[in-house]
């Protein structure tokens, strides 16, 4: 179709034309070039396209990581990590970059580009690494991975898991150093973070200490700057490992900052792991607690007399067949064989499952065990009807809801059995045995006391009935009651230290770090209890030079959110208010902006990890001055270049010559028309 449109286009201008007067020759000369002309410009209408194939040539890449944390630096030769390892470290790469794609990672508080480190992050995190690796490189021709870091994890997963799905070859480098310093830190601290006024709650700090036998130091506790309390500490051993506890009185309501500090010993390579800060939360409010029994027994005047010691708890004691109160006015429900075989309590039961109140259930002889294991999703209790058998309490040292010392834990386990039902017990998720079955002098895996905690649903379960025996054998042999009544002491601190029932509370954590946004939650509940966001919240923020700063919360789905960004370290405290209606409410507190010392916690490198890291990728660790040795390694190992073939279309009318051509035929036309007289 193309030759024959440009014959006819050409015929019709020069063979059958009358006004064309020029010779026989040069009109078939300038019929060609027309019948050219005509034809490439219809073929370029036809848009025609021309396949070719491109050749790329995808060389191996070899990602480089380095560690940029400050605890590199905090061990070792500054300079040496700052210039002359930055400087070996960078000539590798130049040298393998002859064969190889090289990208430079930093990371620690994130994962960046970067070749130049100045250990300044905070965090040292592997498995961010690894995951951005697996994110931006599956499916790309990588050839290895070379990591320089001191194997020291603060934040993050187990580097050896986060990449066990890599399949190339993986390098370490060992950076800072692995001998161990002198040095005593604070590692844990254990507490309540919301307790009542005047109740003496537990502190328990643990600590550990190396290489620094025979010396003796000691803890303080200090408020507002004064110290409260202290106890001393001698290190008996190089590998020391110790558990302070220190018992405060909630003298005060409010948010309350302790400190605890260690006295800095001669020859500590760091003393930033020695200061620690908590805050406590203290409510001025009495709880009110229901003993609800099948029938009256013993055990409830026992439970009444160790509640009574604390003056927050106000008691009241009912029995199931004379009962008519609501549920949901009490803090915590203790059922004395409740679920019995007498009275099934279901209204009891569900009421307290509606309301999410605490519970704690007290198994006997009377308990209707097939109706406690259906309406309770702790524990099962499979056992033959009305069997029983005779239970001494066995502490369980792994036991973590909250802290209980041996000697009194030595005192439970020497007072008489609870009479338990006997047969097998299934425990659920989120159960921890606070005590297990001791029976005829053998330790059972089967629970005497356990506590819950099902979706923030705090509930307990003693196995038994005899806890009034306990309390009079606990006075008999220890000249008072100590032990039965710090179990049930701490018992109902755990199963209701997490309720607040204020209507406008500021929620923060109480201790952030300089790196990070502090970050205030404010709620505000109607005279339903329901969440509103309607009012406007306003806070006050005091720094400690006593500066004052006006923010406002801004209402996020039913509650608010203040982001006050990062601030400078020190101590502030605020003051939040806010009017629904007619009533006025505020709260204050006080929280603290800490420089963050994740990287002073822990300064010893962990060869070992890095050495797994590398063996279990084909790969090898080596140490800062067996560079040469790694690159020899990697140009050994079998990496190849990927040779990818690309098709490709292009017009005819994005070739040049194809249009070069087309105005040159154009042209030399033009000319000799113009030359022999045919214009």
């Amino acid at each position: 179709m193309v030759i024959i449109i440009g014959l006819a286009y050409s015929s019709l201008l020069y063979t059958k034309n009358p006004l064309n007067k020029l010779s026989f020759i040069l009109t078939i000369l300038l019929f060609v070039f027309r019948f050219f002309t005509v034809s490439i410009l219809v073929f370029l209408l036809l848009s025609p396209n021309i396949k070719t194939k491109r050749k790329q040539i995808e060389k191996p890449i070899i990602i480089f990581g380095q560690d940029n944390s400050r605890s590199i630096l905090m061990t070792g030769d500054s300079i040496y990590y700052t210039d002359t390892l930055v400087i070996g470290l960078n000539s590798i790469m130049s040298e393998l970059s002859q064969n190889n794609e090289i990208v430079s990672y930093l990371f620690g508080d994130i994962v960046s580009e970067g070749s130049y480190p100045d250990y300044s992050d905070n965090k040292s995190n592997y498995s961010d690494f690894f995951k951005h690796i697996r994110q931006n490189y599956t499916g790309l021709n990588v050839g290895a991975i070379i990591l320089a870091g001191d194997g020291i994890v603060n934040n993050g997963i187990d580097p050896v898991y986060s990449a066990s799905n890599i399949s190339y070859p993986v390098y370490t480098i060992a950076l800072g150093d692995t001998s161990q310093t002198r040095d005593i830190k604070i590692d844990d601290i254990r507490h309540n973070s919301l307790v009542y006024l005047d109740d003496i709650f537990p502190v328990e700090v643990s600590l550990s200490a190396n290489l620094l036998k025979g010396n003796r130091t000691k803890i303080k506790l200090l408020e507002n700057n004064k110290v409260i309390a202290q106890k001393e500490v001698v290190i008996s051993n190089d590998s020391y490992r110790k558990s302070v506890i220190f018992n405060i009185e909630a003298e005060n309501t409010g948010r309350r900052r302790f400190s605890l500090m260690l006295e800095p010993i001669e020859g500590e390579t760091n003393i930033e792991n020695n200061v620690r800060n908590i805050f406590i939360d203290v409510l001025n409010s009495r709880q009110k607690i229901l003993l609800l029994a099948n029938a009256p027994h013993p055990d409830i005047g026992a439970l009444n007399q160790s509640l009574l010691t604390n003056r927050n708890y106000e008691v009241e004691i009912e029995y199931i067949r004379n009962f008519s109160k609501k549920v949901d006015e009490f803090d915590l429900v203790v059922l004395h064989q409740l679920p019995s075989k007498t009275n099934a309590a279901i209204s009891v039961l569900r009421n307290i499952v509606d309301n999410e109140i605490p519970v704690l259930y007290i198994l006997g002889n009377q308990s209707q065990l097939s109706v406690f294991n259906r309406h309770f999703e702790g524990m099962d209790v499979r056992s033959a009807a009305g069997s029983t058998v005779s239970a001494q309490f066995e502490f369980n040292n792994s036991f973590t809801y909250f802290s209980f010392n041996d000697e009194l834990a030595t005192q439970l386990a020497s007072l008489p059995p609870l009479v338990v039902p006997l047969g097998n017990y299934v425990l659920s998720t989120g159960a921890e045995v606070f005590g297990w079955q001791r029976i005829n002098g053998t330790i059972t895996d089967f629970p005497l006391i356990a506590f819950f905690n099902i979706i923030n649903l705090k509930s307990g379960v003693i196995s038994g009935e005899g806890l009034w025996l306990w309390r009079i054998h606990d006075y008999l042999l220890y000249n008072n009651s100590s032990a039965v009544d710090a179990f049930v002491s701490k018992a109902v601190m755990f199963l209701i230290a997490a309720v607040d029932k204020r209507q406008f509370r500021v929620i923060t954590q109480g201790e952030f770090n300089s790196r990070q946004d502090v970050e205030l939650v404010a709620e505000l509940y109607n005279s339903a209890l329901e969440l509103d966001n309607s009012a406007e919240v306003h806070l006050t923020l005091t720094n400690e030079t006593n500066e004052k700063f006006n923010f406002a919360f801004s209402p996020y789905d039913d509650y608010y959110t203040l982001n006050l960004n990062k601030l400078p370290v020190g101590v502030y405290g605020y003051r939040a208010s806010v009017k629904l209606g007619s009533k006025n409410y505020s709260d204050v507190g006080e929280f603290i902006v800490q420089q963050l010392d994740n990287e002073s916690k822990n300064l010893n490198a962990d060869y070992g990890m890095l050495s797994r890291l590398a063996s279990e990728h084909d790969g090898n660790m080596y140490y800062t001055d067996e560079l040469n040795e790694l690159m020899l390694a990697i140009n050994n190992t079998t990496m190849t270049s990927k040779i990818h073939y690309e098709d490709k279309f292009s017009g005819l009318n994005t070739i040049y010559l194809v249009l070069a051509i087309l105005v040159l035929l154009l042209s030399v036309e033009w000319f000799l028309r113009k030359y022999f007289g045919s214009y």
